[in-house]
């Protein structure tokens, strides 16, 4: 019984140190021995004293924590599934997606074949500290604002432009037009 609530803990344990850490070394960031490794290892230890202090004479609450596993278990959309849907009805919605799974199958194929790419020496080789290629990154985010701010204002200056030489154009038409009027008036008194 002790040795499976270990097992237990010691699983959830990796569980959260897998989230927090990611794929990243917990040790070499938290070395044993490390003031911020001992702080937390205490204050687990306080809150679980604390939670035994609270837990200890109140039947509810074992009660509770003995039937956690099966509340999880109810609670797993994959039971009630489980519960309603037959193995007719589950071969059904396999064969319903055959074509996808086998498109699924043929992509993860391509992806174990590429591996051997993305895993190669030259990638591997790259160095660690990427602040080069976030300066490099920064510079072209900044080059797109410059050439955005200026793609407006050329489109603002065209813009310009263009009502200048249409509002050019529509003199020239009314100079045109009151000179052929007055040739007119010219030619019709002779």
């Amino acid at each position: 019984m002790a040795d499976d609530q270990l097992d237990q803990l010691e699983n959830r344990i990796t569980l959260l140190e897998s989230l927090v850490f990611g794929s990243s070394d917990k040790d070499a960031l938290y070395p044993k021995g490390c003031k911020q490794r001992e702080e937390c290892i205490d204050s687990l230890q306080n809150v679980q004293a604390k939670t035994n202090g609270a837990v200890q004479g109140k039947k509810r609450i074992t009660q509770t924590y003995s039937k956690l596993m099966d509340i999880q278990q109810y609670l797993d959309p994959s039971y009630t599934d489980e519960m309603t849907v037959s193995d007719s009805a589950k071969a059904d919605t396999l064969i319903a997606d055959e074509d996808f799974i086998r498109q699924q199958t043929v992509r993860l194929e391509t992806m174990e074949t590429l591996k051997d790419c993305i895993n190669s020496e030259h990638l591997k080789a790259l160095p660690k500290n990427t602040s080069k290629f976030q300066e490099l990154s920064r510079a072209q985010l900044n080059q797109q604002d410059k050439t955005a701010e200026i793609t407006d204002d050329v489109r603002n200056i065209l813009s310009a432009y263009n009502n200048i030489v249409s509002m050019v154009s529509k003199q020239f038409v009314q100079w045109d037009e009151t000179v052929t009027k007055l040739e007119m008036a010219k030619l019709s008194r002779k």
